[in-house]
């Protein structure tokens, strides 16, 4: 709801703050007073593009001010999501200097255009001469129809439902691209993993055998170290073992009484010994090469093919061949989990669009069946508006795809006159003649869906009498519910204001200046009656005017 506007240096406005009625406000003023200057005003907040034409005074800054009750309009999220700062009382603000620059805030968030106009679509809807927002909105269409069925909730159940389906769609999408890329890998990791699974490499083997061909490659030297072991502790007649026997032989036969004999005896016993087992150790060494013939050949072949998975894989160590295995293994396993993923949510996928299905289905019948009601009752309500011979059908017709509103698809078809076919409103109403095709749609529906503040531009034009009378009445019934704006020429609709503006201009020195004030009751009486009569009016119509206000609904 718009609570107050504060305008400056715009236009011929120099200052003026306005404050609205929750309800019906009517704007009336004599012709080129600068009705025309508040729509003006009021596009800007909706983010109307600015010029320096708008500027009243060039050595100043232009500046409007909207101040918005949002506390029934749920826009918590998209404060959120668009990180702005959210308070009920909201302020819209925009800036136009002398230069053409203009800038644009939300409770003192600087906003582009494009945010501005995404908010303000949603605090106000301005019907001017010619204006087909209103018929073009795809989202009210449905909204008429299923407030008036009385399946809101079913339909909010519905598009829930059907925001998650889109989202898993999207999510499956991206899947589905991504499985189509792992399989296209999956071939070739499939052959690079069962190379390295041929290869059948244990941990440590590298190692292993680079010493064993290290010993395989010192065979000759080996043995003949081994052979002379041989020689030297027992083939040769003067080896070292027998040698270490006679000497410990001759030690025995020396008398005892020679001192440290039985050391040096036991300490021969202890080299004998050692002697004994270091010929052993190396005897042992010819062990190491006596192997099955064409070892060596082997060895070289199983050190060069594991050399080769290492160059081709680009990998320097064991610890990087074991680890691309894992990786490999893991990378198979994740594609085959994703495939059986991609097959879950298909089924989940189906399973919410039968649902869905199912309930557009019950959706689609309430709409067909609330059609003809709603068309009756807004025919009705065209003929007080002085639009009795016009026609109007809504047509409902099926969708090919499941849409946010369930699978149909509604058009509003018009004609003005008999003999004219129908044809969608928006292409052959008149400006005038969709203001009040709004009016009367709107009056259906204003108890049950919340409606922006709704601003009227002369819906009033060329109908007076009875005619106009109606249309006060329904601006009236719609206030009751929603906040209503109506520029008016018509004192039957002024009349049923619950706060009347007056716009006129007043001279000042060598400028003129347009300047806004809600008059009181007295001064609605002579308002009243000089847009009956003459200015100053004459008493019957002072009469018509008094009676025209105590018809106002209390």
């Amino acid at each position: 709801m718009l609570k107050s506007l504060h305008i400056k240096n715009f236009v011929l406005i120099d200052e003026v703050k306005i404050d609205f009625s929750k309800h019906l406000t009517t704007i009336t003023g004599e012709t080129g007073a600068g009705k025309s200057i508040l729509l003006g005003a009021l596009n800007l907040l909706l983010g109307q593009r600015a010029d320096t034409t708008m500027v009243y005074n060039e050595d100043r800054m232009c500046a409007i001010e909207g101040v918005f009750d949002l506390s029934s309009y749920s826009l918590e999220s998209f404060f959120e999501e668009e990180d702005i700062d959210y308070d009920p009382s909201t302020i819209i603000r925009r800036e136009i200097r002398t230069n053409g620059k203009s800038r644009a805030f939300v409770n003192g968030n600087q906003v582009n255009l494009t945010i501005l106009s995404k908010l303000a679509d949603q605090l106000i809807d301005i019907h001017e001469q010619f204006d087909t927002h209103f018929l073009k909105d795809r989202k009210f269409k449905f909204q008429v129809l299923d407030s008036l069925a009385g399946q809101m909730g079913l339909v909010d159940e519905y598009q829930k439902k059907f925001k998650k389906w889109k989202a898993l769609l999207a999510q499956l999408s991206r899947e589905q691209e991504e499985l189509r890329l792992l399989l296209q890998k999956k071939d070739f990791l499939e052959f690079q993993l069962n190379e390295i699974h041929q290869l059948e490499y244990e941990e440590g083997e590298l190692a292993a055998l680079e010493e064993e061909l290290e010993i395989l490659e010192s065979a000759e030297s080996i043995l003949e170290t081994v052979h002379f072991a041989h020689q030297s502790f027992q083939d040769s007649e003067t080896n070292i073992l027998d040698q270490i026997r006679e000497l410990n032989q001759k030690l025995s036969g020396l008398p005892g009484g020679i001192k440290g004999t039985d050391e040096l005896k036991s300490r021969l016993d202890t080299i004998f010994i050692e002697l004994e087992d270091l010929y052993a150790e190396v005897s042992r060494l010819e062990d190491e090469v006596e192997q099955a013939p064409g070892r060596m050949e082997w060895v070289e072949n199983r050190i060069a093919s594991i050399f080769n998975v290492l160059k081709k894989h680009h990998l320097e160590t064991e610890k990087d061949l074991l680890e691309l295995r894992d990786e490999m293994e893991t990378q198979l396993a994740g594609i085959d989990d994703a495939d059986t993923q991609t097959h879950e949510l298909e089924k989940e996928i189906s399973s919410l669009e039968k649902d869905l299905n199912k309930t557009a289905v019950k959706i689609s019948e309430q709409r067909k069946k609330q059609a003809q009601p709603t068309e009756k009752a807004v025919k009705e309500h065209l003929k007080l508006l002085h639009l009795e011979k016009a026609a109007f059908e809504i047509k409902v017709s099926p969708s090919e795809e499941l849409n946010e509103f369930g699978k149909d698809e509604i058009q509003y078809l018009f004609s003005a006159n008999p003999g004219i076919p129908l044809a969608p409103v928006e292409r052959v109403a008149s400006g005038g003649e969709m203001s009040r095709l709004a009016l009367s749609i709107k009056a259906l529906v204003a108890q049950s869906i919340p409606l922006p503040t709704i601003v009227f531009d002369e819906i009033d034009a060329a109908v007076s009498g009875s005619a106009a009378d109606r249309i006060g009445q329904l601006l009236e019934e719609l206030g009751s519910h929603h906040q209503v704006i109506c520029i008016t020429h018509s004192p039957q609709v002024a009349s049923r204001a619950h706060k009347h503006l007056y716009v006129y201009k007043k001279s000042e020195k060598d400028s003129t200046v347009t300047q806004i004030r809600e008059l009181d009751q007295e001064a609605r009486i002579h308002e009243l009656a000089v847009m009956m009569s003459t200015n100053p009016p004459s008493e019957s119509a002072l009469e018509n005017a008094k009676y025209l206000l105590g018809k106002k609904r209390k």
